[in-house]
């Protein structure tokens, strides 16, 4: 590869703009350009690919020409929560806030001299008193048609609209109701019947932590997204992440035996742009309590088995899978945990074992047919970059993950063939 003599600062576990967004740039154009030709877009990519990051850049960069709106929706647990987060966001931009302002008139009558200067959260809170169950989609549409006439076109990036979406559709208990299901088919209908009436002036992007398109499957409301477009962002080529690597070293004064960075891709298996900063923090730190400057091969083995596997301090690996329990619920949630702890040991998971596994505990799942279960989980683990398909059977798709997740949870599992009636 091509010798980096860029220097990154690093950064672990928040988004990145600016000088610190590194190797997206063909990714960036190609959203960029589905933005100006009027596309609304499905972001999709497995957990800490960046795409908060891609958005947050994107807005950056297209800022002197949109009106640009970012809403994180990971606090909201309504309809009318998404529409407060999406007001309170007009906020930095005066002509904007001036007709949100006219919209939420009857409740910011009483803090007519205040309001401006309110703290956001306070503020939130302050139009979250304005909406109801039966005025949101109405006081939504009025905003909706406000951004519409802005002198400038609005790209409203929509972040962790799944986890809302999850909310809506299952509640606390995990239970999919008719009622529960009417309320999340509200408010996808209403995105979806705003960006058709909207085409051209305004640009939704969906996208979150987790997959929007399962959750939709499982209450069968997939029709509600089909106005938006996939746009799909993946891991780093080796090269790439072994330039961020090179760029993170040149910051930190260190640099690299011959063989060091392709081990340090190699025992990642694919380049998640987070566990490459990751793995970058956890040499960095080493070499500076042993005075190295020098990353030898030696120690990238050393780092990644003491440091990158170990189960004390990696909370991103343990967020994966508490959300899979998001998307699964707590019936389904162990079967799935199952399933990956057998692709782990045994290094895939195959049909047959599949179906030995499934068998214990089918019993439990009221109403499941055991295919059909394997398929929804299984559909699931790949959509959400867990597990990939191959002919041979389910593989993990990084080997951090499955090294961390057999370091986490393959010492007392007995796998598939080895289950008593299966020898």
């Amino acid at each position: 590869m091509t010798e980096v003599t860029e220097q990154l600062e690093p950064t672990v576990g928040n988004w990145v703009v600016g000088e610190r967004f590194w190797g997206r740039d063909k990714e960036l154009e190609l959203f960029i350009e589905d933005l100006d030709a009027g596309s609304h877009l499905l972001l999709v990519a497995q957990r800490r690919m960046g795409k908060t990051s891609l958005m947050r850049e994107a807005s950056c960069r297209i800022s002197g020409r949109y009106i640009c709106l970012n809403v994180d929706l990971q606090s909201a647990h309504s309809a009318a929560d998404a529409i407060a987060e999406l007001s309170a966001a007009t906020y930095e931009h005066q002509s904007l806030w001036s007709k949100t302002k006219e919209i939420f008139s009857n409740i910011l009558k009483s803090t007519a001299g205040q309001i401006d200067s309110l703290q956001l959260a306070n503020l939130k809170v302050t139009l979250r008193s304005g909406l109801t169950v039966d005025n949101w989609q109405e006081k939504g549409d009025r905003l909706l048609d406000c951004l519409a006439q802005s002198e400038k076109p609005v790209a409203i990036f929509l972040d962790e609209v799944p986890i809302l979406i999850s909310r809506l559709l299952k509640g606390e208990d995990y239970q999919i109701t008719p009622d529960r299901r009417r309320q999340a088919d509200a408010f996808m209908s209403w995105l979806r019947a705003n960006g058709i009436k909207h085409q051209g002036t305004v640009r939704m992007v969906l996208t979150g932590s987790i997959g929007l398109e399962p959750i939709l499957r499982q209450g069968g409301l997939s029709a509600t997204v089909n106005n938006f477009q996939p746009f799909e962002l993946g891991p780093w080529s080796p090269d790439t992440a072994q330039g961020c690597l090179q760029a993170l070293g040149n910051h930190r004064g260190l640099t690299y035996c011959a063989g060091a960075l392709p081990d340090i891709t190699d025992c990642l298996g694919i380049c998640i742009p987070y566990h490459i900063q990751l793995f970058f923090d956890r040499i960095r730190k080493v070499c500076h309590l042993q005075d190295l400057t020098v990353v030898s091969p030696e120690l990238v083995a050393e780092v990644y088995e003491t440091k990158m596997l170990s189960v004390q301090g990696h909370a991103e690996l343990s967020h994966m899978e508490e959300r899979l329990k998001v998307v699964l619920g707590p019936t389904l949630h162990p079967l799935a945990l199952t399933l990956l702890t057998e692709t782990a040991v045994v290094g895939k998971l195959t049909s047959a074992a599949t179906q030995i596994l499934i068998q214990e505990f089918v019993v439990d799942i009221e109403n499941g047919n055991s295919g059909d279960i394997a398929r929804e989980i299984l559909n699931i683990l790949e959509h959400d970059g867990y597990l990939k398909r191959y002919p041979e059977g389910y593989q993990f798709e990084s080997k951090l993950l499955k090294d961390w997740w057999k370091a986490r949870n393959g010492f007392h599992f007995v796998v598939a063939s080895d289950r008593k009636g299966n020898h």
